[in-house]
């Protein structure tokens, strides 16, 4: 099963849109071995998930990410998707809250992090990633 994928539930991409440049990141999810988002520090973010729902209706489809440093969670968010999902090849998105990268030398770095999604009550896949934060230019 390529990463992102379940039966059910298909990841296809992530986009981040950074605010004080106001660019749009594309991180690629379906076909990819390695998701890698990189962010400058100190950065407000919206990040939006782009996925697909296969071969059954999905209720209360929920996200929950987890950053580390060390093996330790320092981060933690947890988002409700939507209510119900039809199975279609429609391109379902949800935005996340705004966000902000941590700043400073400190935080520079790179951050191993799973996304867990949920679906129905029940755990349907997590996948692992990578956060980077950058210096801002």
């Amino acid at each position: 099963m390529p990463k992102g994928s379940h039966p059910d539930l298909e990841v296809v991409k992530f986009t981040v849109e950074v605010g004080d440049s106001e660019e749009t990141i594309d991180v690629q999810v379906e076909g990819v071995e390695d998701v890698i988002f990189n962010i400058p520090e100190s950065s407000k973010f919206v990040t939006t998930i782009y996925f697909r729902v296969k071969n059954r209706e999905l209720k209360d489809v929920k996200y929950k990410q987890v950053i580390k440093k060390a093996g330790v969670p320092i981060k933690t968010r947890d988002l409700e998707l939507g209510p119900v999902f039809q199975p279609s090849d429609e391109i379902y998105s949800t935005a996340f809250p705004e966000d902000t990268t941590p700043g400073g030398f400190f935080f520079r770095g790179t951050y191993p992090a799973t996304s867990t999604y949920y679906a129905d009550g029940e755990e349907l896949f997590t996948s692992d990633w990578t956060l980077t934060i950058t210096s801002k230019a």
